[in-house]
């Protein structure tokens, strides 16, 4: 069977959400499932070790329910918190009809998935006129501390007669304090013991006939363990085995079990322990053989707990099982394991799955090809907003083997000035700068790479920034990607320099290039800019053409959470407010102003302008205090140098406008522009996080949460947690992104 890249993925995906097959002849839980599918639990967790039962209780539920389903097994690549929100909005999507707004807006940040997506589709989900049921299964993969507070925010959604179910080694403690906790059944190993009546079914089943007083042994030795009782079976049908001791029951019963196969099977079953998903094509690849597919198949006849799909287009391995293959091939053939993780690199790379190609290229400590792999996978991964994820490949190939590669130097820092932290900026522009100018780098000029990004910083001032600006557009190749970029940032820079005319003149070139090259981000900025001068000169209808384009080009680019947006949504917001148009008006200020952080210390070129034209729409509506915010805020990122040309005349303009705004009523106390600080704690207000583990997740102290979060319940009017979170969806502070939250 051979697969294209797209079919690879949708296979993939499938794989995740759709449930295994339940074998009827296998025991059956109908009376704990029927006791909690007639419950009032809203939430129902099922906690124990591998090989308990777990996902045959959830298969035997999904198969048996009679309400709408959704399925998603868990994988160790989807502990991030843009994957998991991606997978959740992808299984709902049957579930509840506006579940799909939310995963074709998918945000490109880790707080726009907490802020935007998540309460999304706890609305989605809360809205669902028909009752469900969504299995979850192998939750214990997630350990980044926010995919545990997305999943806490989407599980508030869920309506009384739905339920979600989740199966997971450990007991998922975060979710037990949160607001489905009054709803919830745990439902743990002593619940999914096997009895002696059980213990017949397996051994039938696996083709053994054993006395009861032999049943009753193992039921005894092996605690009800499903997993060991089924072991035990499979040993009993060639003859009487010796009695196993207290040490490791898994290790000494896998082994009897793997002794016994043919060993090329056993061979076949240790080197594909390195897959999480056994897909025969892959396989045979990764073994260099051609019949893994009737291998794979004899395996599952032989119930050596290996299953497959309907189709037997793909195989897993009971986890349990798998952990001791890996931990056999490590013993007898570690030497092996990179080659083995090398081949499957290849094959994923091949057909167009980087994410995994990467994690085998790591796993096979092939660091160029890795770093290689990352440099094209990082455009994709940060538009799918993983930074998680990317943050781990960089962390896991490590700052020492990326620097050898001068083209992922220059791709990781883009994206560390873009989607980063200040301080990710600040070191990877220093790292950057240490590569040699004629560098070999594949698709990009390290030179004006190296430009652009010090115009973008303007660590050196305004002038500097519109030379460097200057050089990238002469020495970038007419037929470059990065030209439309290149020409952007010289417009950007002539324009804050005071040459408004050329400005314009450059800014709108790069808008055609941007078209050729398909590059919506480069639109988006040049038709900000553009407005932004329109505005300043009363041009209300050009503003107006300038900010439609540039929403448009974000809905058609699907590119909402982008650094950039912010700066379209504020020059939206004046439009609308001018205009009269309060409502909408509101909307984009909103939008704009708990995206503006994004564009932080480390990109002025951006930050300045928008936090501009959000003082104008703030002082539109009357909130001095919010202006006064805002400009602190400039002040804070303005480039060094006392002539900072038109840049200084802008911000000498908002001072006046501050200064010279008389108000009629007394509105400080009903301001509610949040700092950045603050737009940063809000989210986690949804959670039942406590502000010591706020805190922890904001790498701050307990003192400024406490602090930031009196602010909070100050400006929103609020005392308690739910008052904050309920005014904060009215003022669209969360929830969904702009196009979604208006059909509430």
């Amino acid at each position: 069977m051979t697969l294209a890249g797209e079919d690879l993925g949708a296979l993939l995906l499938e794989s995740k959400t759709t449930a295994p097959i339940f074998n009827p002849a296998y025991v059956r839980r109908t009376g704990l499932i029927d006791t909690l599918r007639t419950g009032d639990s809203r939430l129902v967790t099922v906690t124990a070790p591998a090989g308990y039962g777990k996902s045959s209780l959830l298969t035997e539920w999904w198969q048996t329910e009679d309400r709408a389903t959704g399925w998603l097994t868990l994988r160790v690549e989807d502990d991030d918190p843009a994957s998991l929100i991606r997978l959740l909005a992808h299984v709902c999507e049957r579930l509840a009809s506006t579940a799909d707004s939310v995963f074709s807006r998918m945000a490109t940040t880790n707080d726009s998935v907490l802020s935007r997506m998540a309460p999304a589709l706890a609305l989605a989900l809360s809205r669902c006129e028909q009752s469900f049921v969504l299995f979850i299964d192998d939750v214990h993969v997630l350990e980044h501390p926010e995919c545990m507070d997305v999943l806490e925010v989407v599980l508030t959604g869920v309506p009384d007669g739905s339920q979600v179910v989740l199966a997971s080694r450990r007991h998922p403690t975060r979710l037990a304090r949160g607001r489905v906790a009054t709803s919830a059944a745990e439902i743990g190993a002593a619940d999914l013991r096997i009895d002696v009546d059980g213990a017949v079914r397996i051994a039938e089943q696996a083709g053994a006939h054993v006395e009861p007083e032999t049943l009753r042994e193992w039921v005894e030795r092996c605690d009800g363990w499903a997993a060991g009782l089924h072991m035990c079976a499979l040993l009993s049908q060639r003859g009487p085995f010796a009695p196993f001791g207290d040490d490791l029951l898994s290790d000494y019963l896998y082994q009897e079990c793997v002794r016994d196969l043919p060993e090329d099977t056993r061979l076949f079953l240790l080197q594909t322990s390195i897959l999480a998903t056994h897909i025969p094509d892959l396989c045979d690849a990764v073994l260099e053989r051609t019949d893994s597919s009737r291998v794979l198949r004899d395996l599952e006849a032989r119930q050596l707990f290996v299953t497959a799909d309907r189709e037997h287009r793909t195989y897993r391995l009971h986890p349990l099982f798998r952990e001791y293959l890996q931990g056999a091939l490590q013993d007898e053939r570690a030497a092996s394991m990179r080659e083995l993780h090398g081949r499957a690199s290849g094959w994923f790379a091949q057909h167009g799955q980087l994410p995994a190609a990467i994690d085998h290229a790591i796993a096979a400590e092939d660091f160029p090809t890795a770093t290689a792999l990352v440099t094209a996978a990082a455009l994709p991964a940060y538009e799918a907003g993983q930074s998680a994820t990317l943050g781990r490949w960089i962390s896991e190939i490590g700052d020492a083997n990326l620097l050898r590669n001068p083209s992922a130097v220059v791709v990781i820092t883009w994206f560390a000035v873009l989607a980063g932290t200040d301080d990710d900026a600040r070191k990877w522009s220093t790292l950057l700068g240490r590569v040699d100018d004629d560098a070999e780098a594949v698709g990009v000029t390290v030179s004006s790479a190296k430009a652009m990004i010090r115009a973008i910083m303007m660590e050196d001032g305004i002038e500097s920034a519109l030379g460097d600006a200057a050089f990238a557009v002469e020495v970038e190749p007419l037929d470059s990607p990065w030209r439309d970029p290149a020409v952007q940032i010289l417009g950007s820079t002539l324009l804050h320099a005071g040459n408004e005319e050329r400005a314009v003149t450059v800014l709108t070139e790069a808008i055609h290039m941007a078209d050729a090259h398909g590059n919506p981000a480069t639109v988006v900025i040049c038709e900000s800019e553009l407005a932004l001068l329109a505005i300043e000169r009363g041009a209300w209808e050009s503003a107006e053409e300038h900010v439609e384009r540039a929403l448009q080009t974000i809905r058609t680019g699907d590119i909402d959470g982008y650094v950039m947006t912010a700066y379209a949504h504020a020059a939206a917001a004046c439009v609308e407010l001018a205009a009269g148009r309060r409502t909408t008006g509101l909307r984009h200020l909103a939008t704009a102003m708990s995206g503006r952080h994004r564009a932080g210390r480390s990109v002025p070129l951006l930050g300045v302008p928008t936090r501009l034209l959000l003082v104008r729409a703030q002082l539109r509506i009357g909130d001095g205090d919010a202006a006064a915010l805002l400009l602190s805020e400039i002040e804070e990122m303005l480039p060094p140098g006392r002539h900072r040309m038109a840049l200084d005349d802008r911000v000498d303009d908002a001072r006046r406008l501050i200064r010279t705004h008389v108000r009629t009523v007394d509105l400080r106390s009903h301001s509610i522009a949040l700092t950045g600080a603050e737009q940063r704690v809000l989210p986690f207000l949804q959670t039942h996080l406590t502000r010591v583990e706020i805190a922890q997740r904001l790498y701050v102290s307990p003192n400024t949460i406490s602090t930031q979060m009196a602010s909070i319940f100050r400006k929103l009017g609020a005392s308690t947690r739910s008052e904050v979170v309920e005014r904060a969806y009215e003022l669209e502070l969360l929830g969904a992104p702009s196009g979604i939250a208006a059909a509430r």
